[in-house]
């Protein structure tokens, strides 16, 4: 599936695109280690345990985001629900690489990915990470979302 808003494509990743999908999300959770304990392995990759399922489970899927013809970050989304209130959609990662922020691409993503998966929306975000917060934060406001702080000191926010 595609969904183009006019700034930004979301393109699912498919199969053939895993090892690029493995090699981004590496350079993603190096950045996220600033804000969450994430594990790397003997071989010096960081852990994602989860990742095999978004090529098996149909409730996940991973996609690719293009600024015209150019990649500028990945989403990984489920069902997962940080609240424990059913959720049809869940943001697990987002990331618009750092190259590439700053431009508007992060808010024409979500847009792109509500387009291809209607329903309630869910994520979670670490108050720590300043940029991202507020991103969140423009989220929530734009789609009338409502927050709620985790006991792991984290915030979700829910939204349609």
């Amino acid at each position: 599936m595609i969904m183009d808003t006019g700034a930004v494509r979301a393109v699912e990743v498919r199969e053939d695109r895993r090892e690029t999908l493995f090699n981004l999300m590496q350079k993603y959770l190096y950045e996220m280690t600033r804000y969450y304990p994430i594990a790397m392995g003997e071989d010096g990759n960081y852990i994602y345990k989860y990742l095999p399922l978004y090529f098996r489970e149909a409730s996940r899927r991973a996609y690719f985001f293009y600024a015209r013809e150019t990649l500028v970050g990945f989403a990984l989304i489920n069902d997962y629900s940080f609240t424990g209130e059913p959720t049809d959609n869940s943001i697990a990662e987002f990331t618009i690489f750092p190259g590439y922020r700053g431009r508007g691409y992060a808010g024409a993503a979500v847009e792109a990915l509500r387009a291809l998966r209607p329903g309630s929306w869910q994520l979670k975000y670490s108050p720590e990470n300043e940029a991202g917060a507020r991103l969140w934060q423009k989220v929530k406001k734009r789609y009338n979302g409502v927050e709620q702080a985790l006991s792991d000191g984290h915030v979700a926010i829910s939204f349609f």
